[in-house]
């Protein structure tokens, strides 16, 4: 009997030894996102065709569903994740109705985007410590629709990391889009290339 348990302890000290050192360069799913990325010189990659209230974009494939609404303004937000570098994405509708709601909180004479625009780039700087705002701009010109875009930088309290948060508000007809991509200050530099990218991929 000792010697059929001495047996089978070596067979499962073998099996362990072969798990652990057999597959020494299997990667989690996070990994393997992380490590696709970085050999894409840092772009994100996989890019499909997607689709919200009446607009098409490219989105890489890395991002999925989020069920955390904390950073988004409405009920009828797409929220998207990629949780290996910690990114996040929205894509909101503001309706002409909306706008005109939005304009009247102002005390000065906006049109209803830059109502819009400016209206989510305050709630946005309000929502964060010490927060840092760039200078409204201009869509660039290969995007096909009229809009703004800007970056709010800010920490969620005075001890946790600062944030960027890539900001652009698009016209298409009479409703208007706003997109964020949220991430880690550190890294964001490396994604603003990719935030544009979505914005020139915008067709209705």
């Amino acid at each position: 009997m000792n010697g059929l348990i001495r047996v089978f302890n070596f067979a499962v000290l073998i099996a362990v030894v072969f798990l652990t050192t057999a597959c020494p360069d299997v990667q989690s799913p996070q990994q393997s996102q992380l490590k696709r990325i970085q050999d894409n010189n840092m772009n994100l990659p996989e890019l499909q065709l997607t689709n919200y209230e009446g607009i098409e974009f490219m989105l890489s494939d890395f991002f999925r569903k989020d069920y955390d609404d904390s950073y988004v303004l409405t009920d009828n937000a797409m929220t998207r994740v990629i949780d290996a570098i910690d990114v996040y994405f929205s894509v909101e509708l503001f309706t002409n109705e909306d706008a005109e709601i939005i304009q009247y909180s102002f005390d000065e004479d906006l049109s209803p985007i830059d109502a819009v625009h400016d209206n989510y780039v305050l709630k946005r700087e309000d929502s964060v410590f010490e927060p840092s705002v760039s200078i409204k701009k201009a869509l660039p010109k290969e995007v096909a629709f009229d809009g703004y875009i800007q970056v709010v930088h800010g920490a969620n309290s005075s001890y946790s990391e600062r944030s960027s948060y890539f900001i652009a508000t698009v016209q298409v007809g009479i409703d208007y889009y706003v997109f964020q991509m949220i991430g880690k200050e550190e890294n964001m530099g490396y994604l603003h290339d990719d935030f544009l990218a979505i914005m020139r991929s915008v067709q209705k």
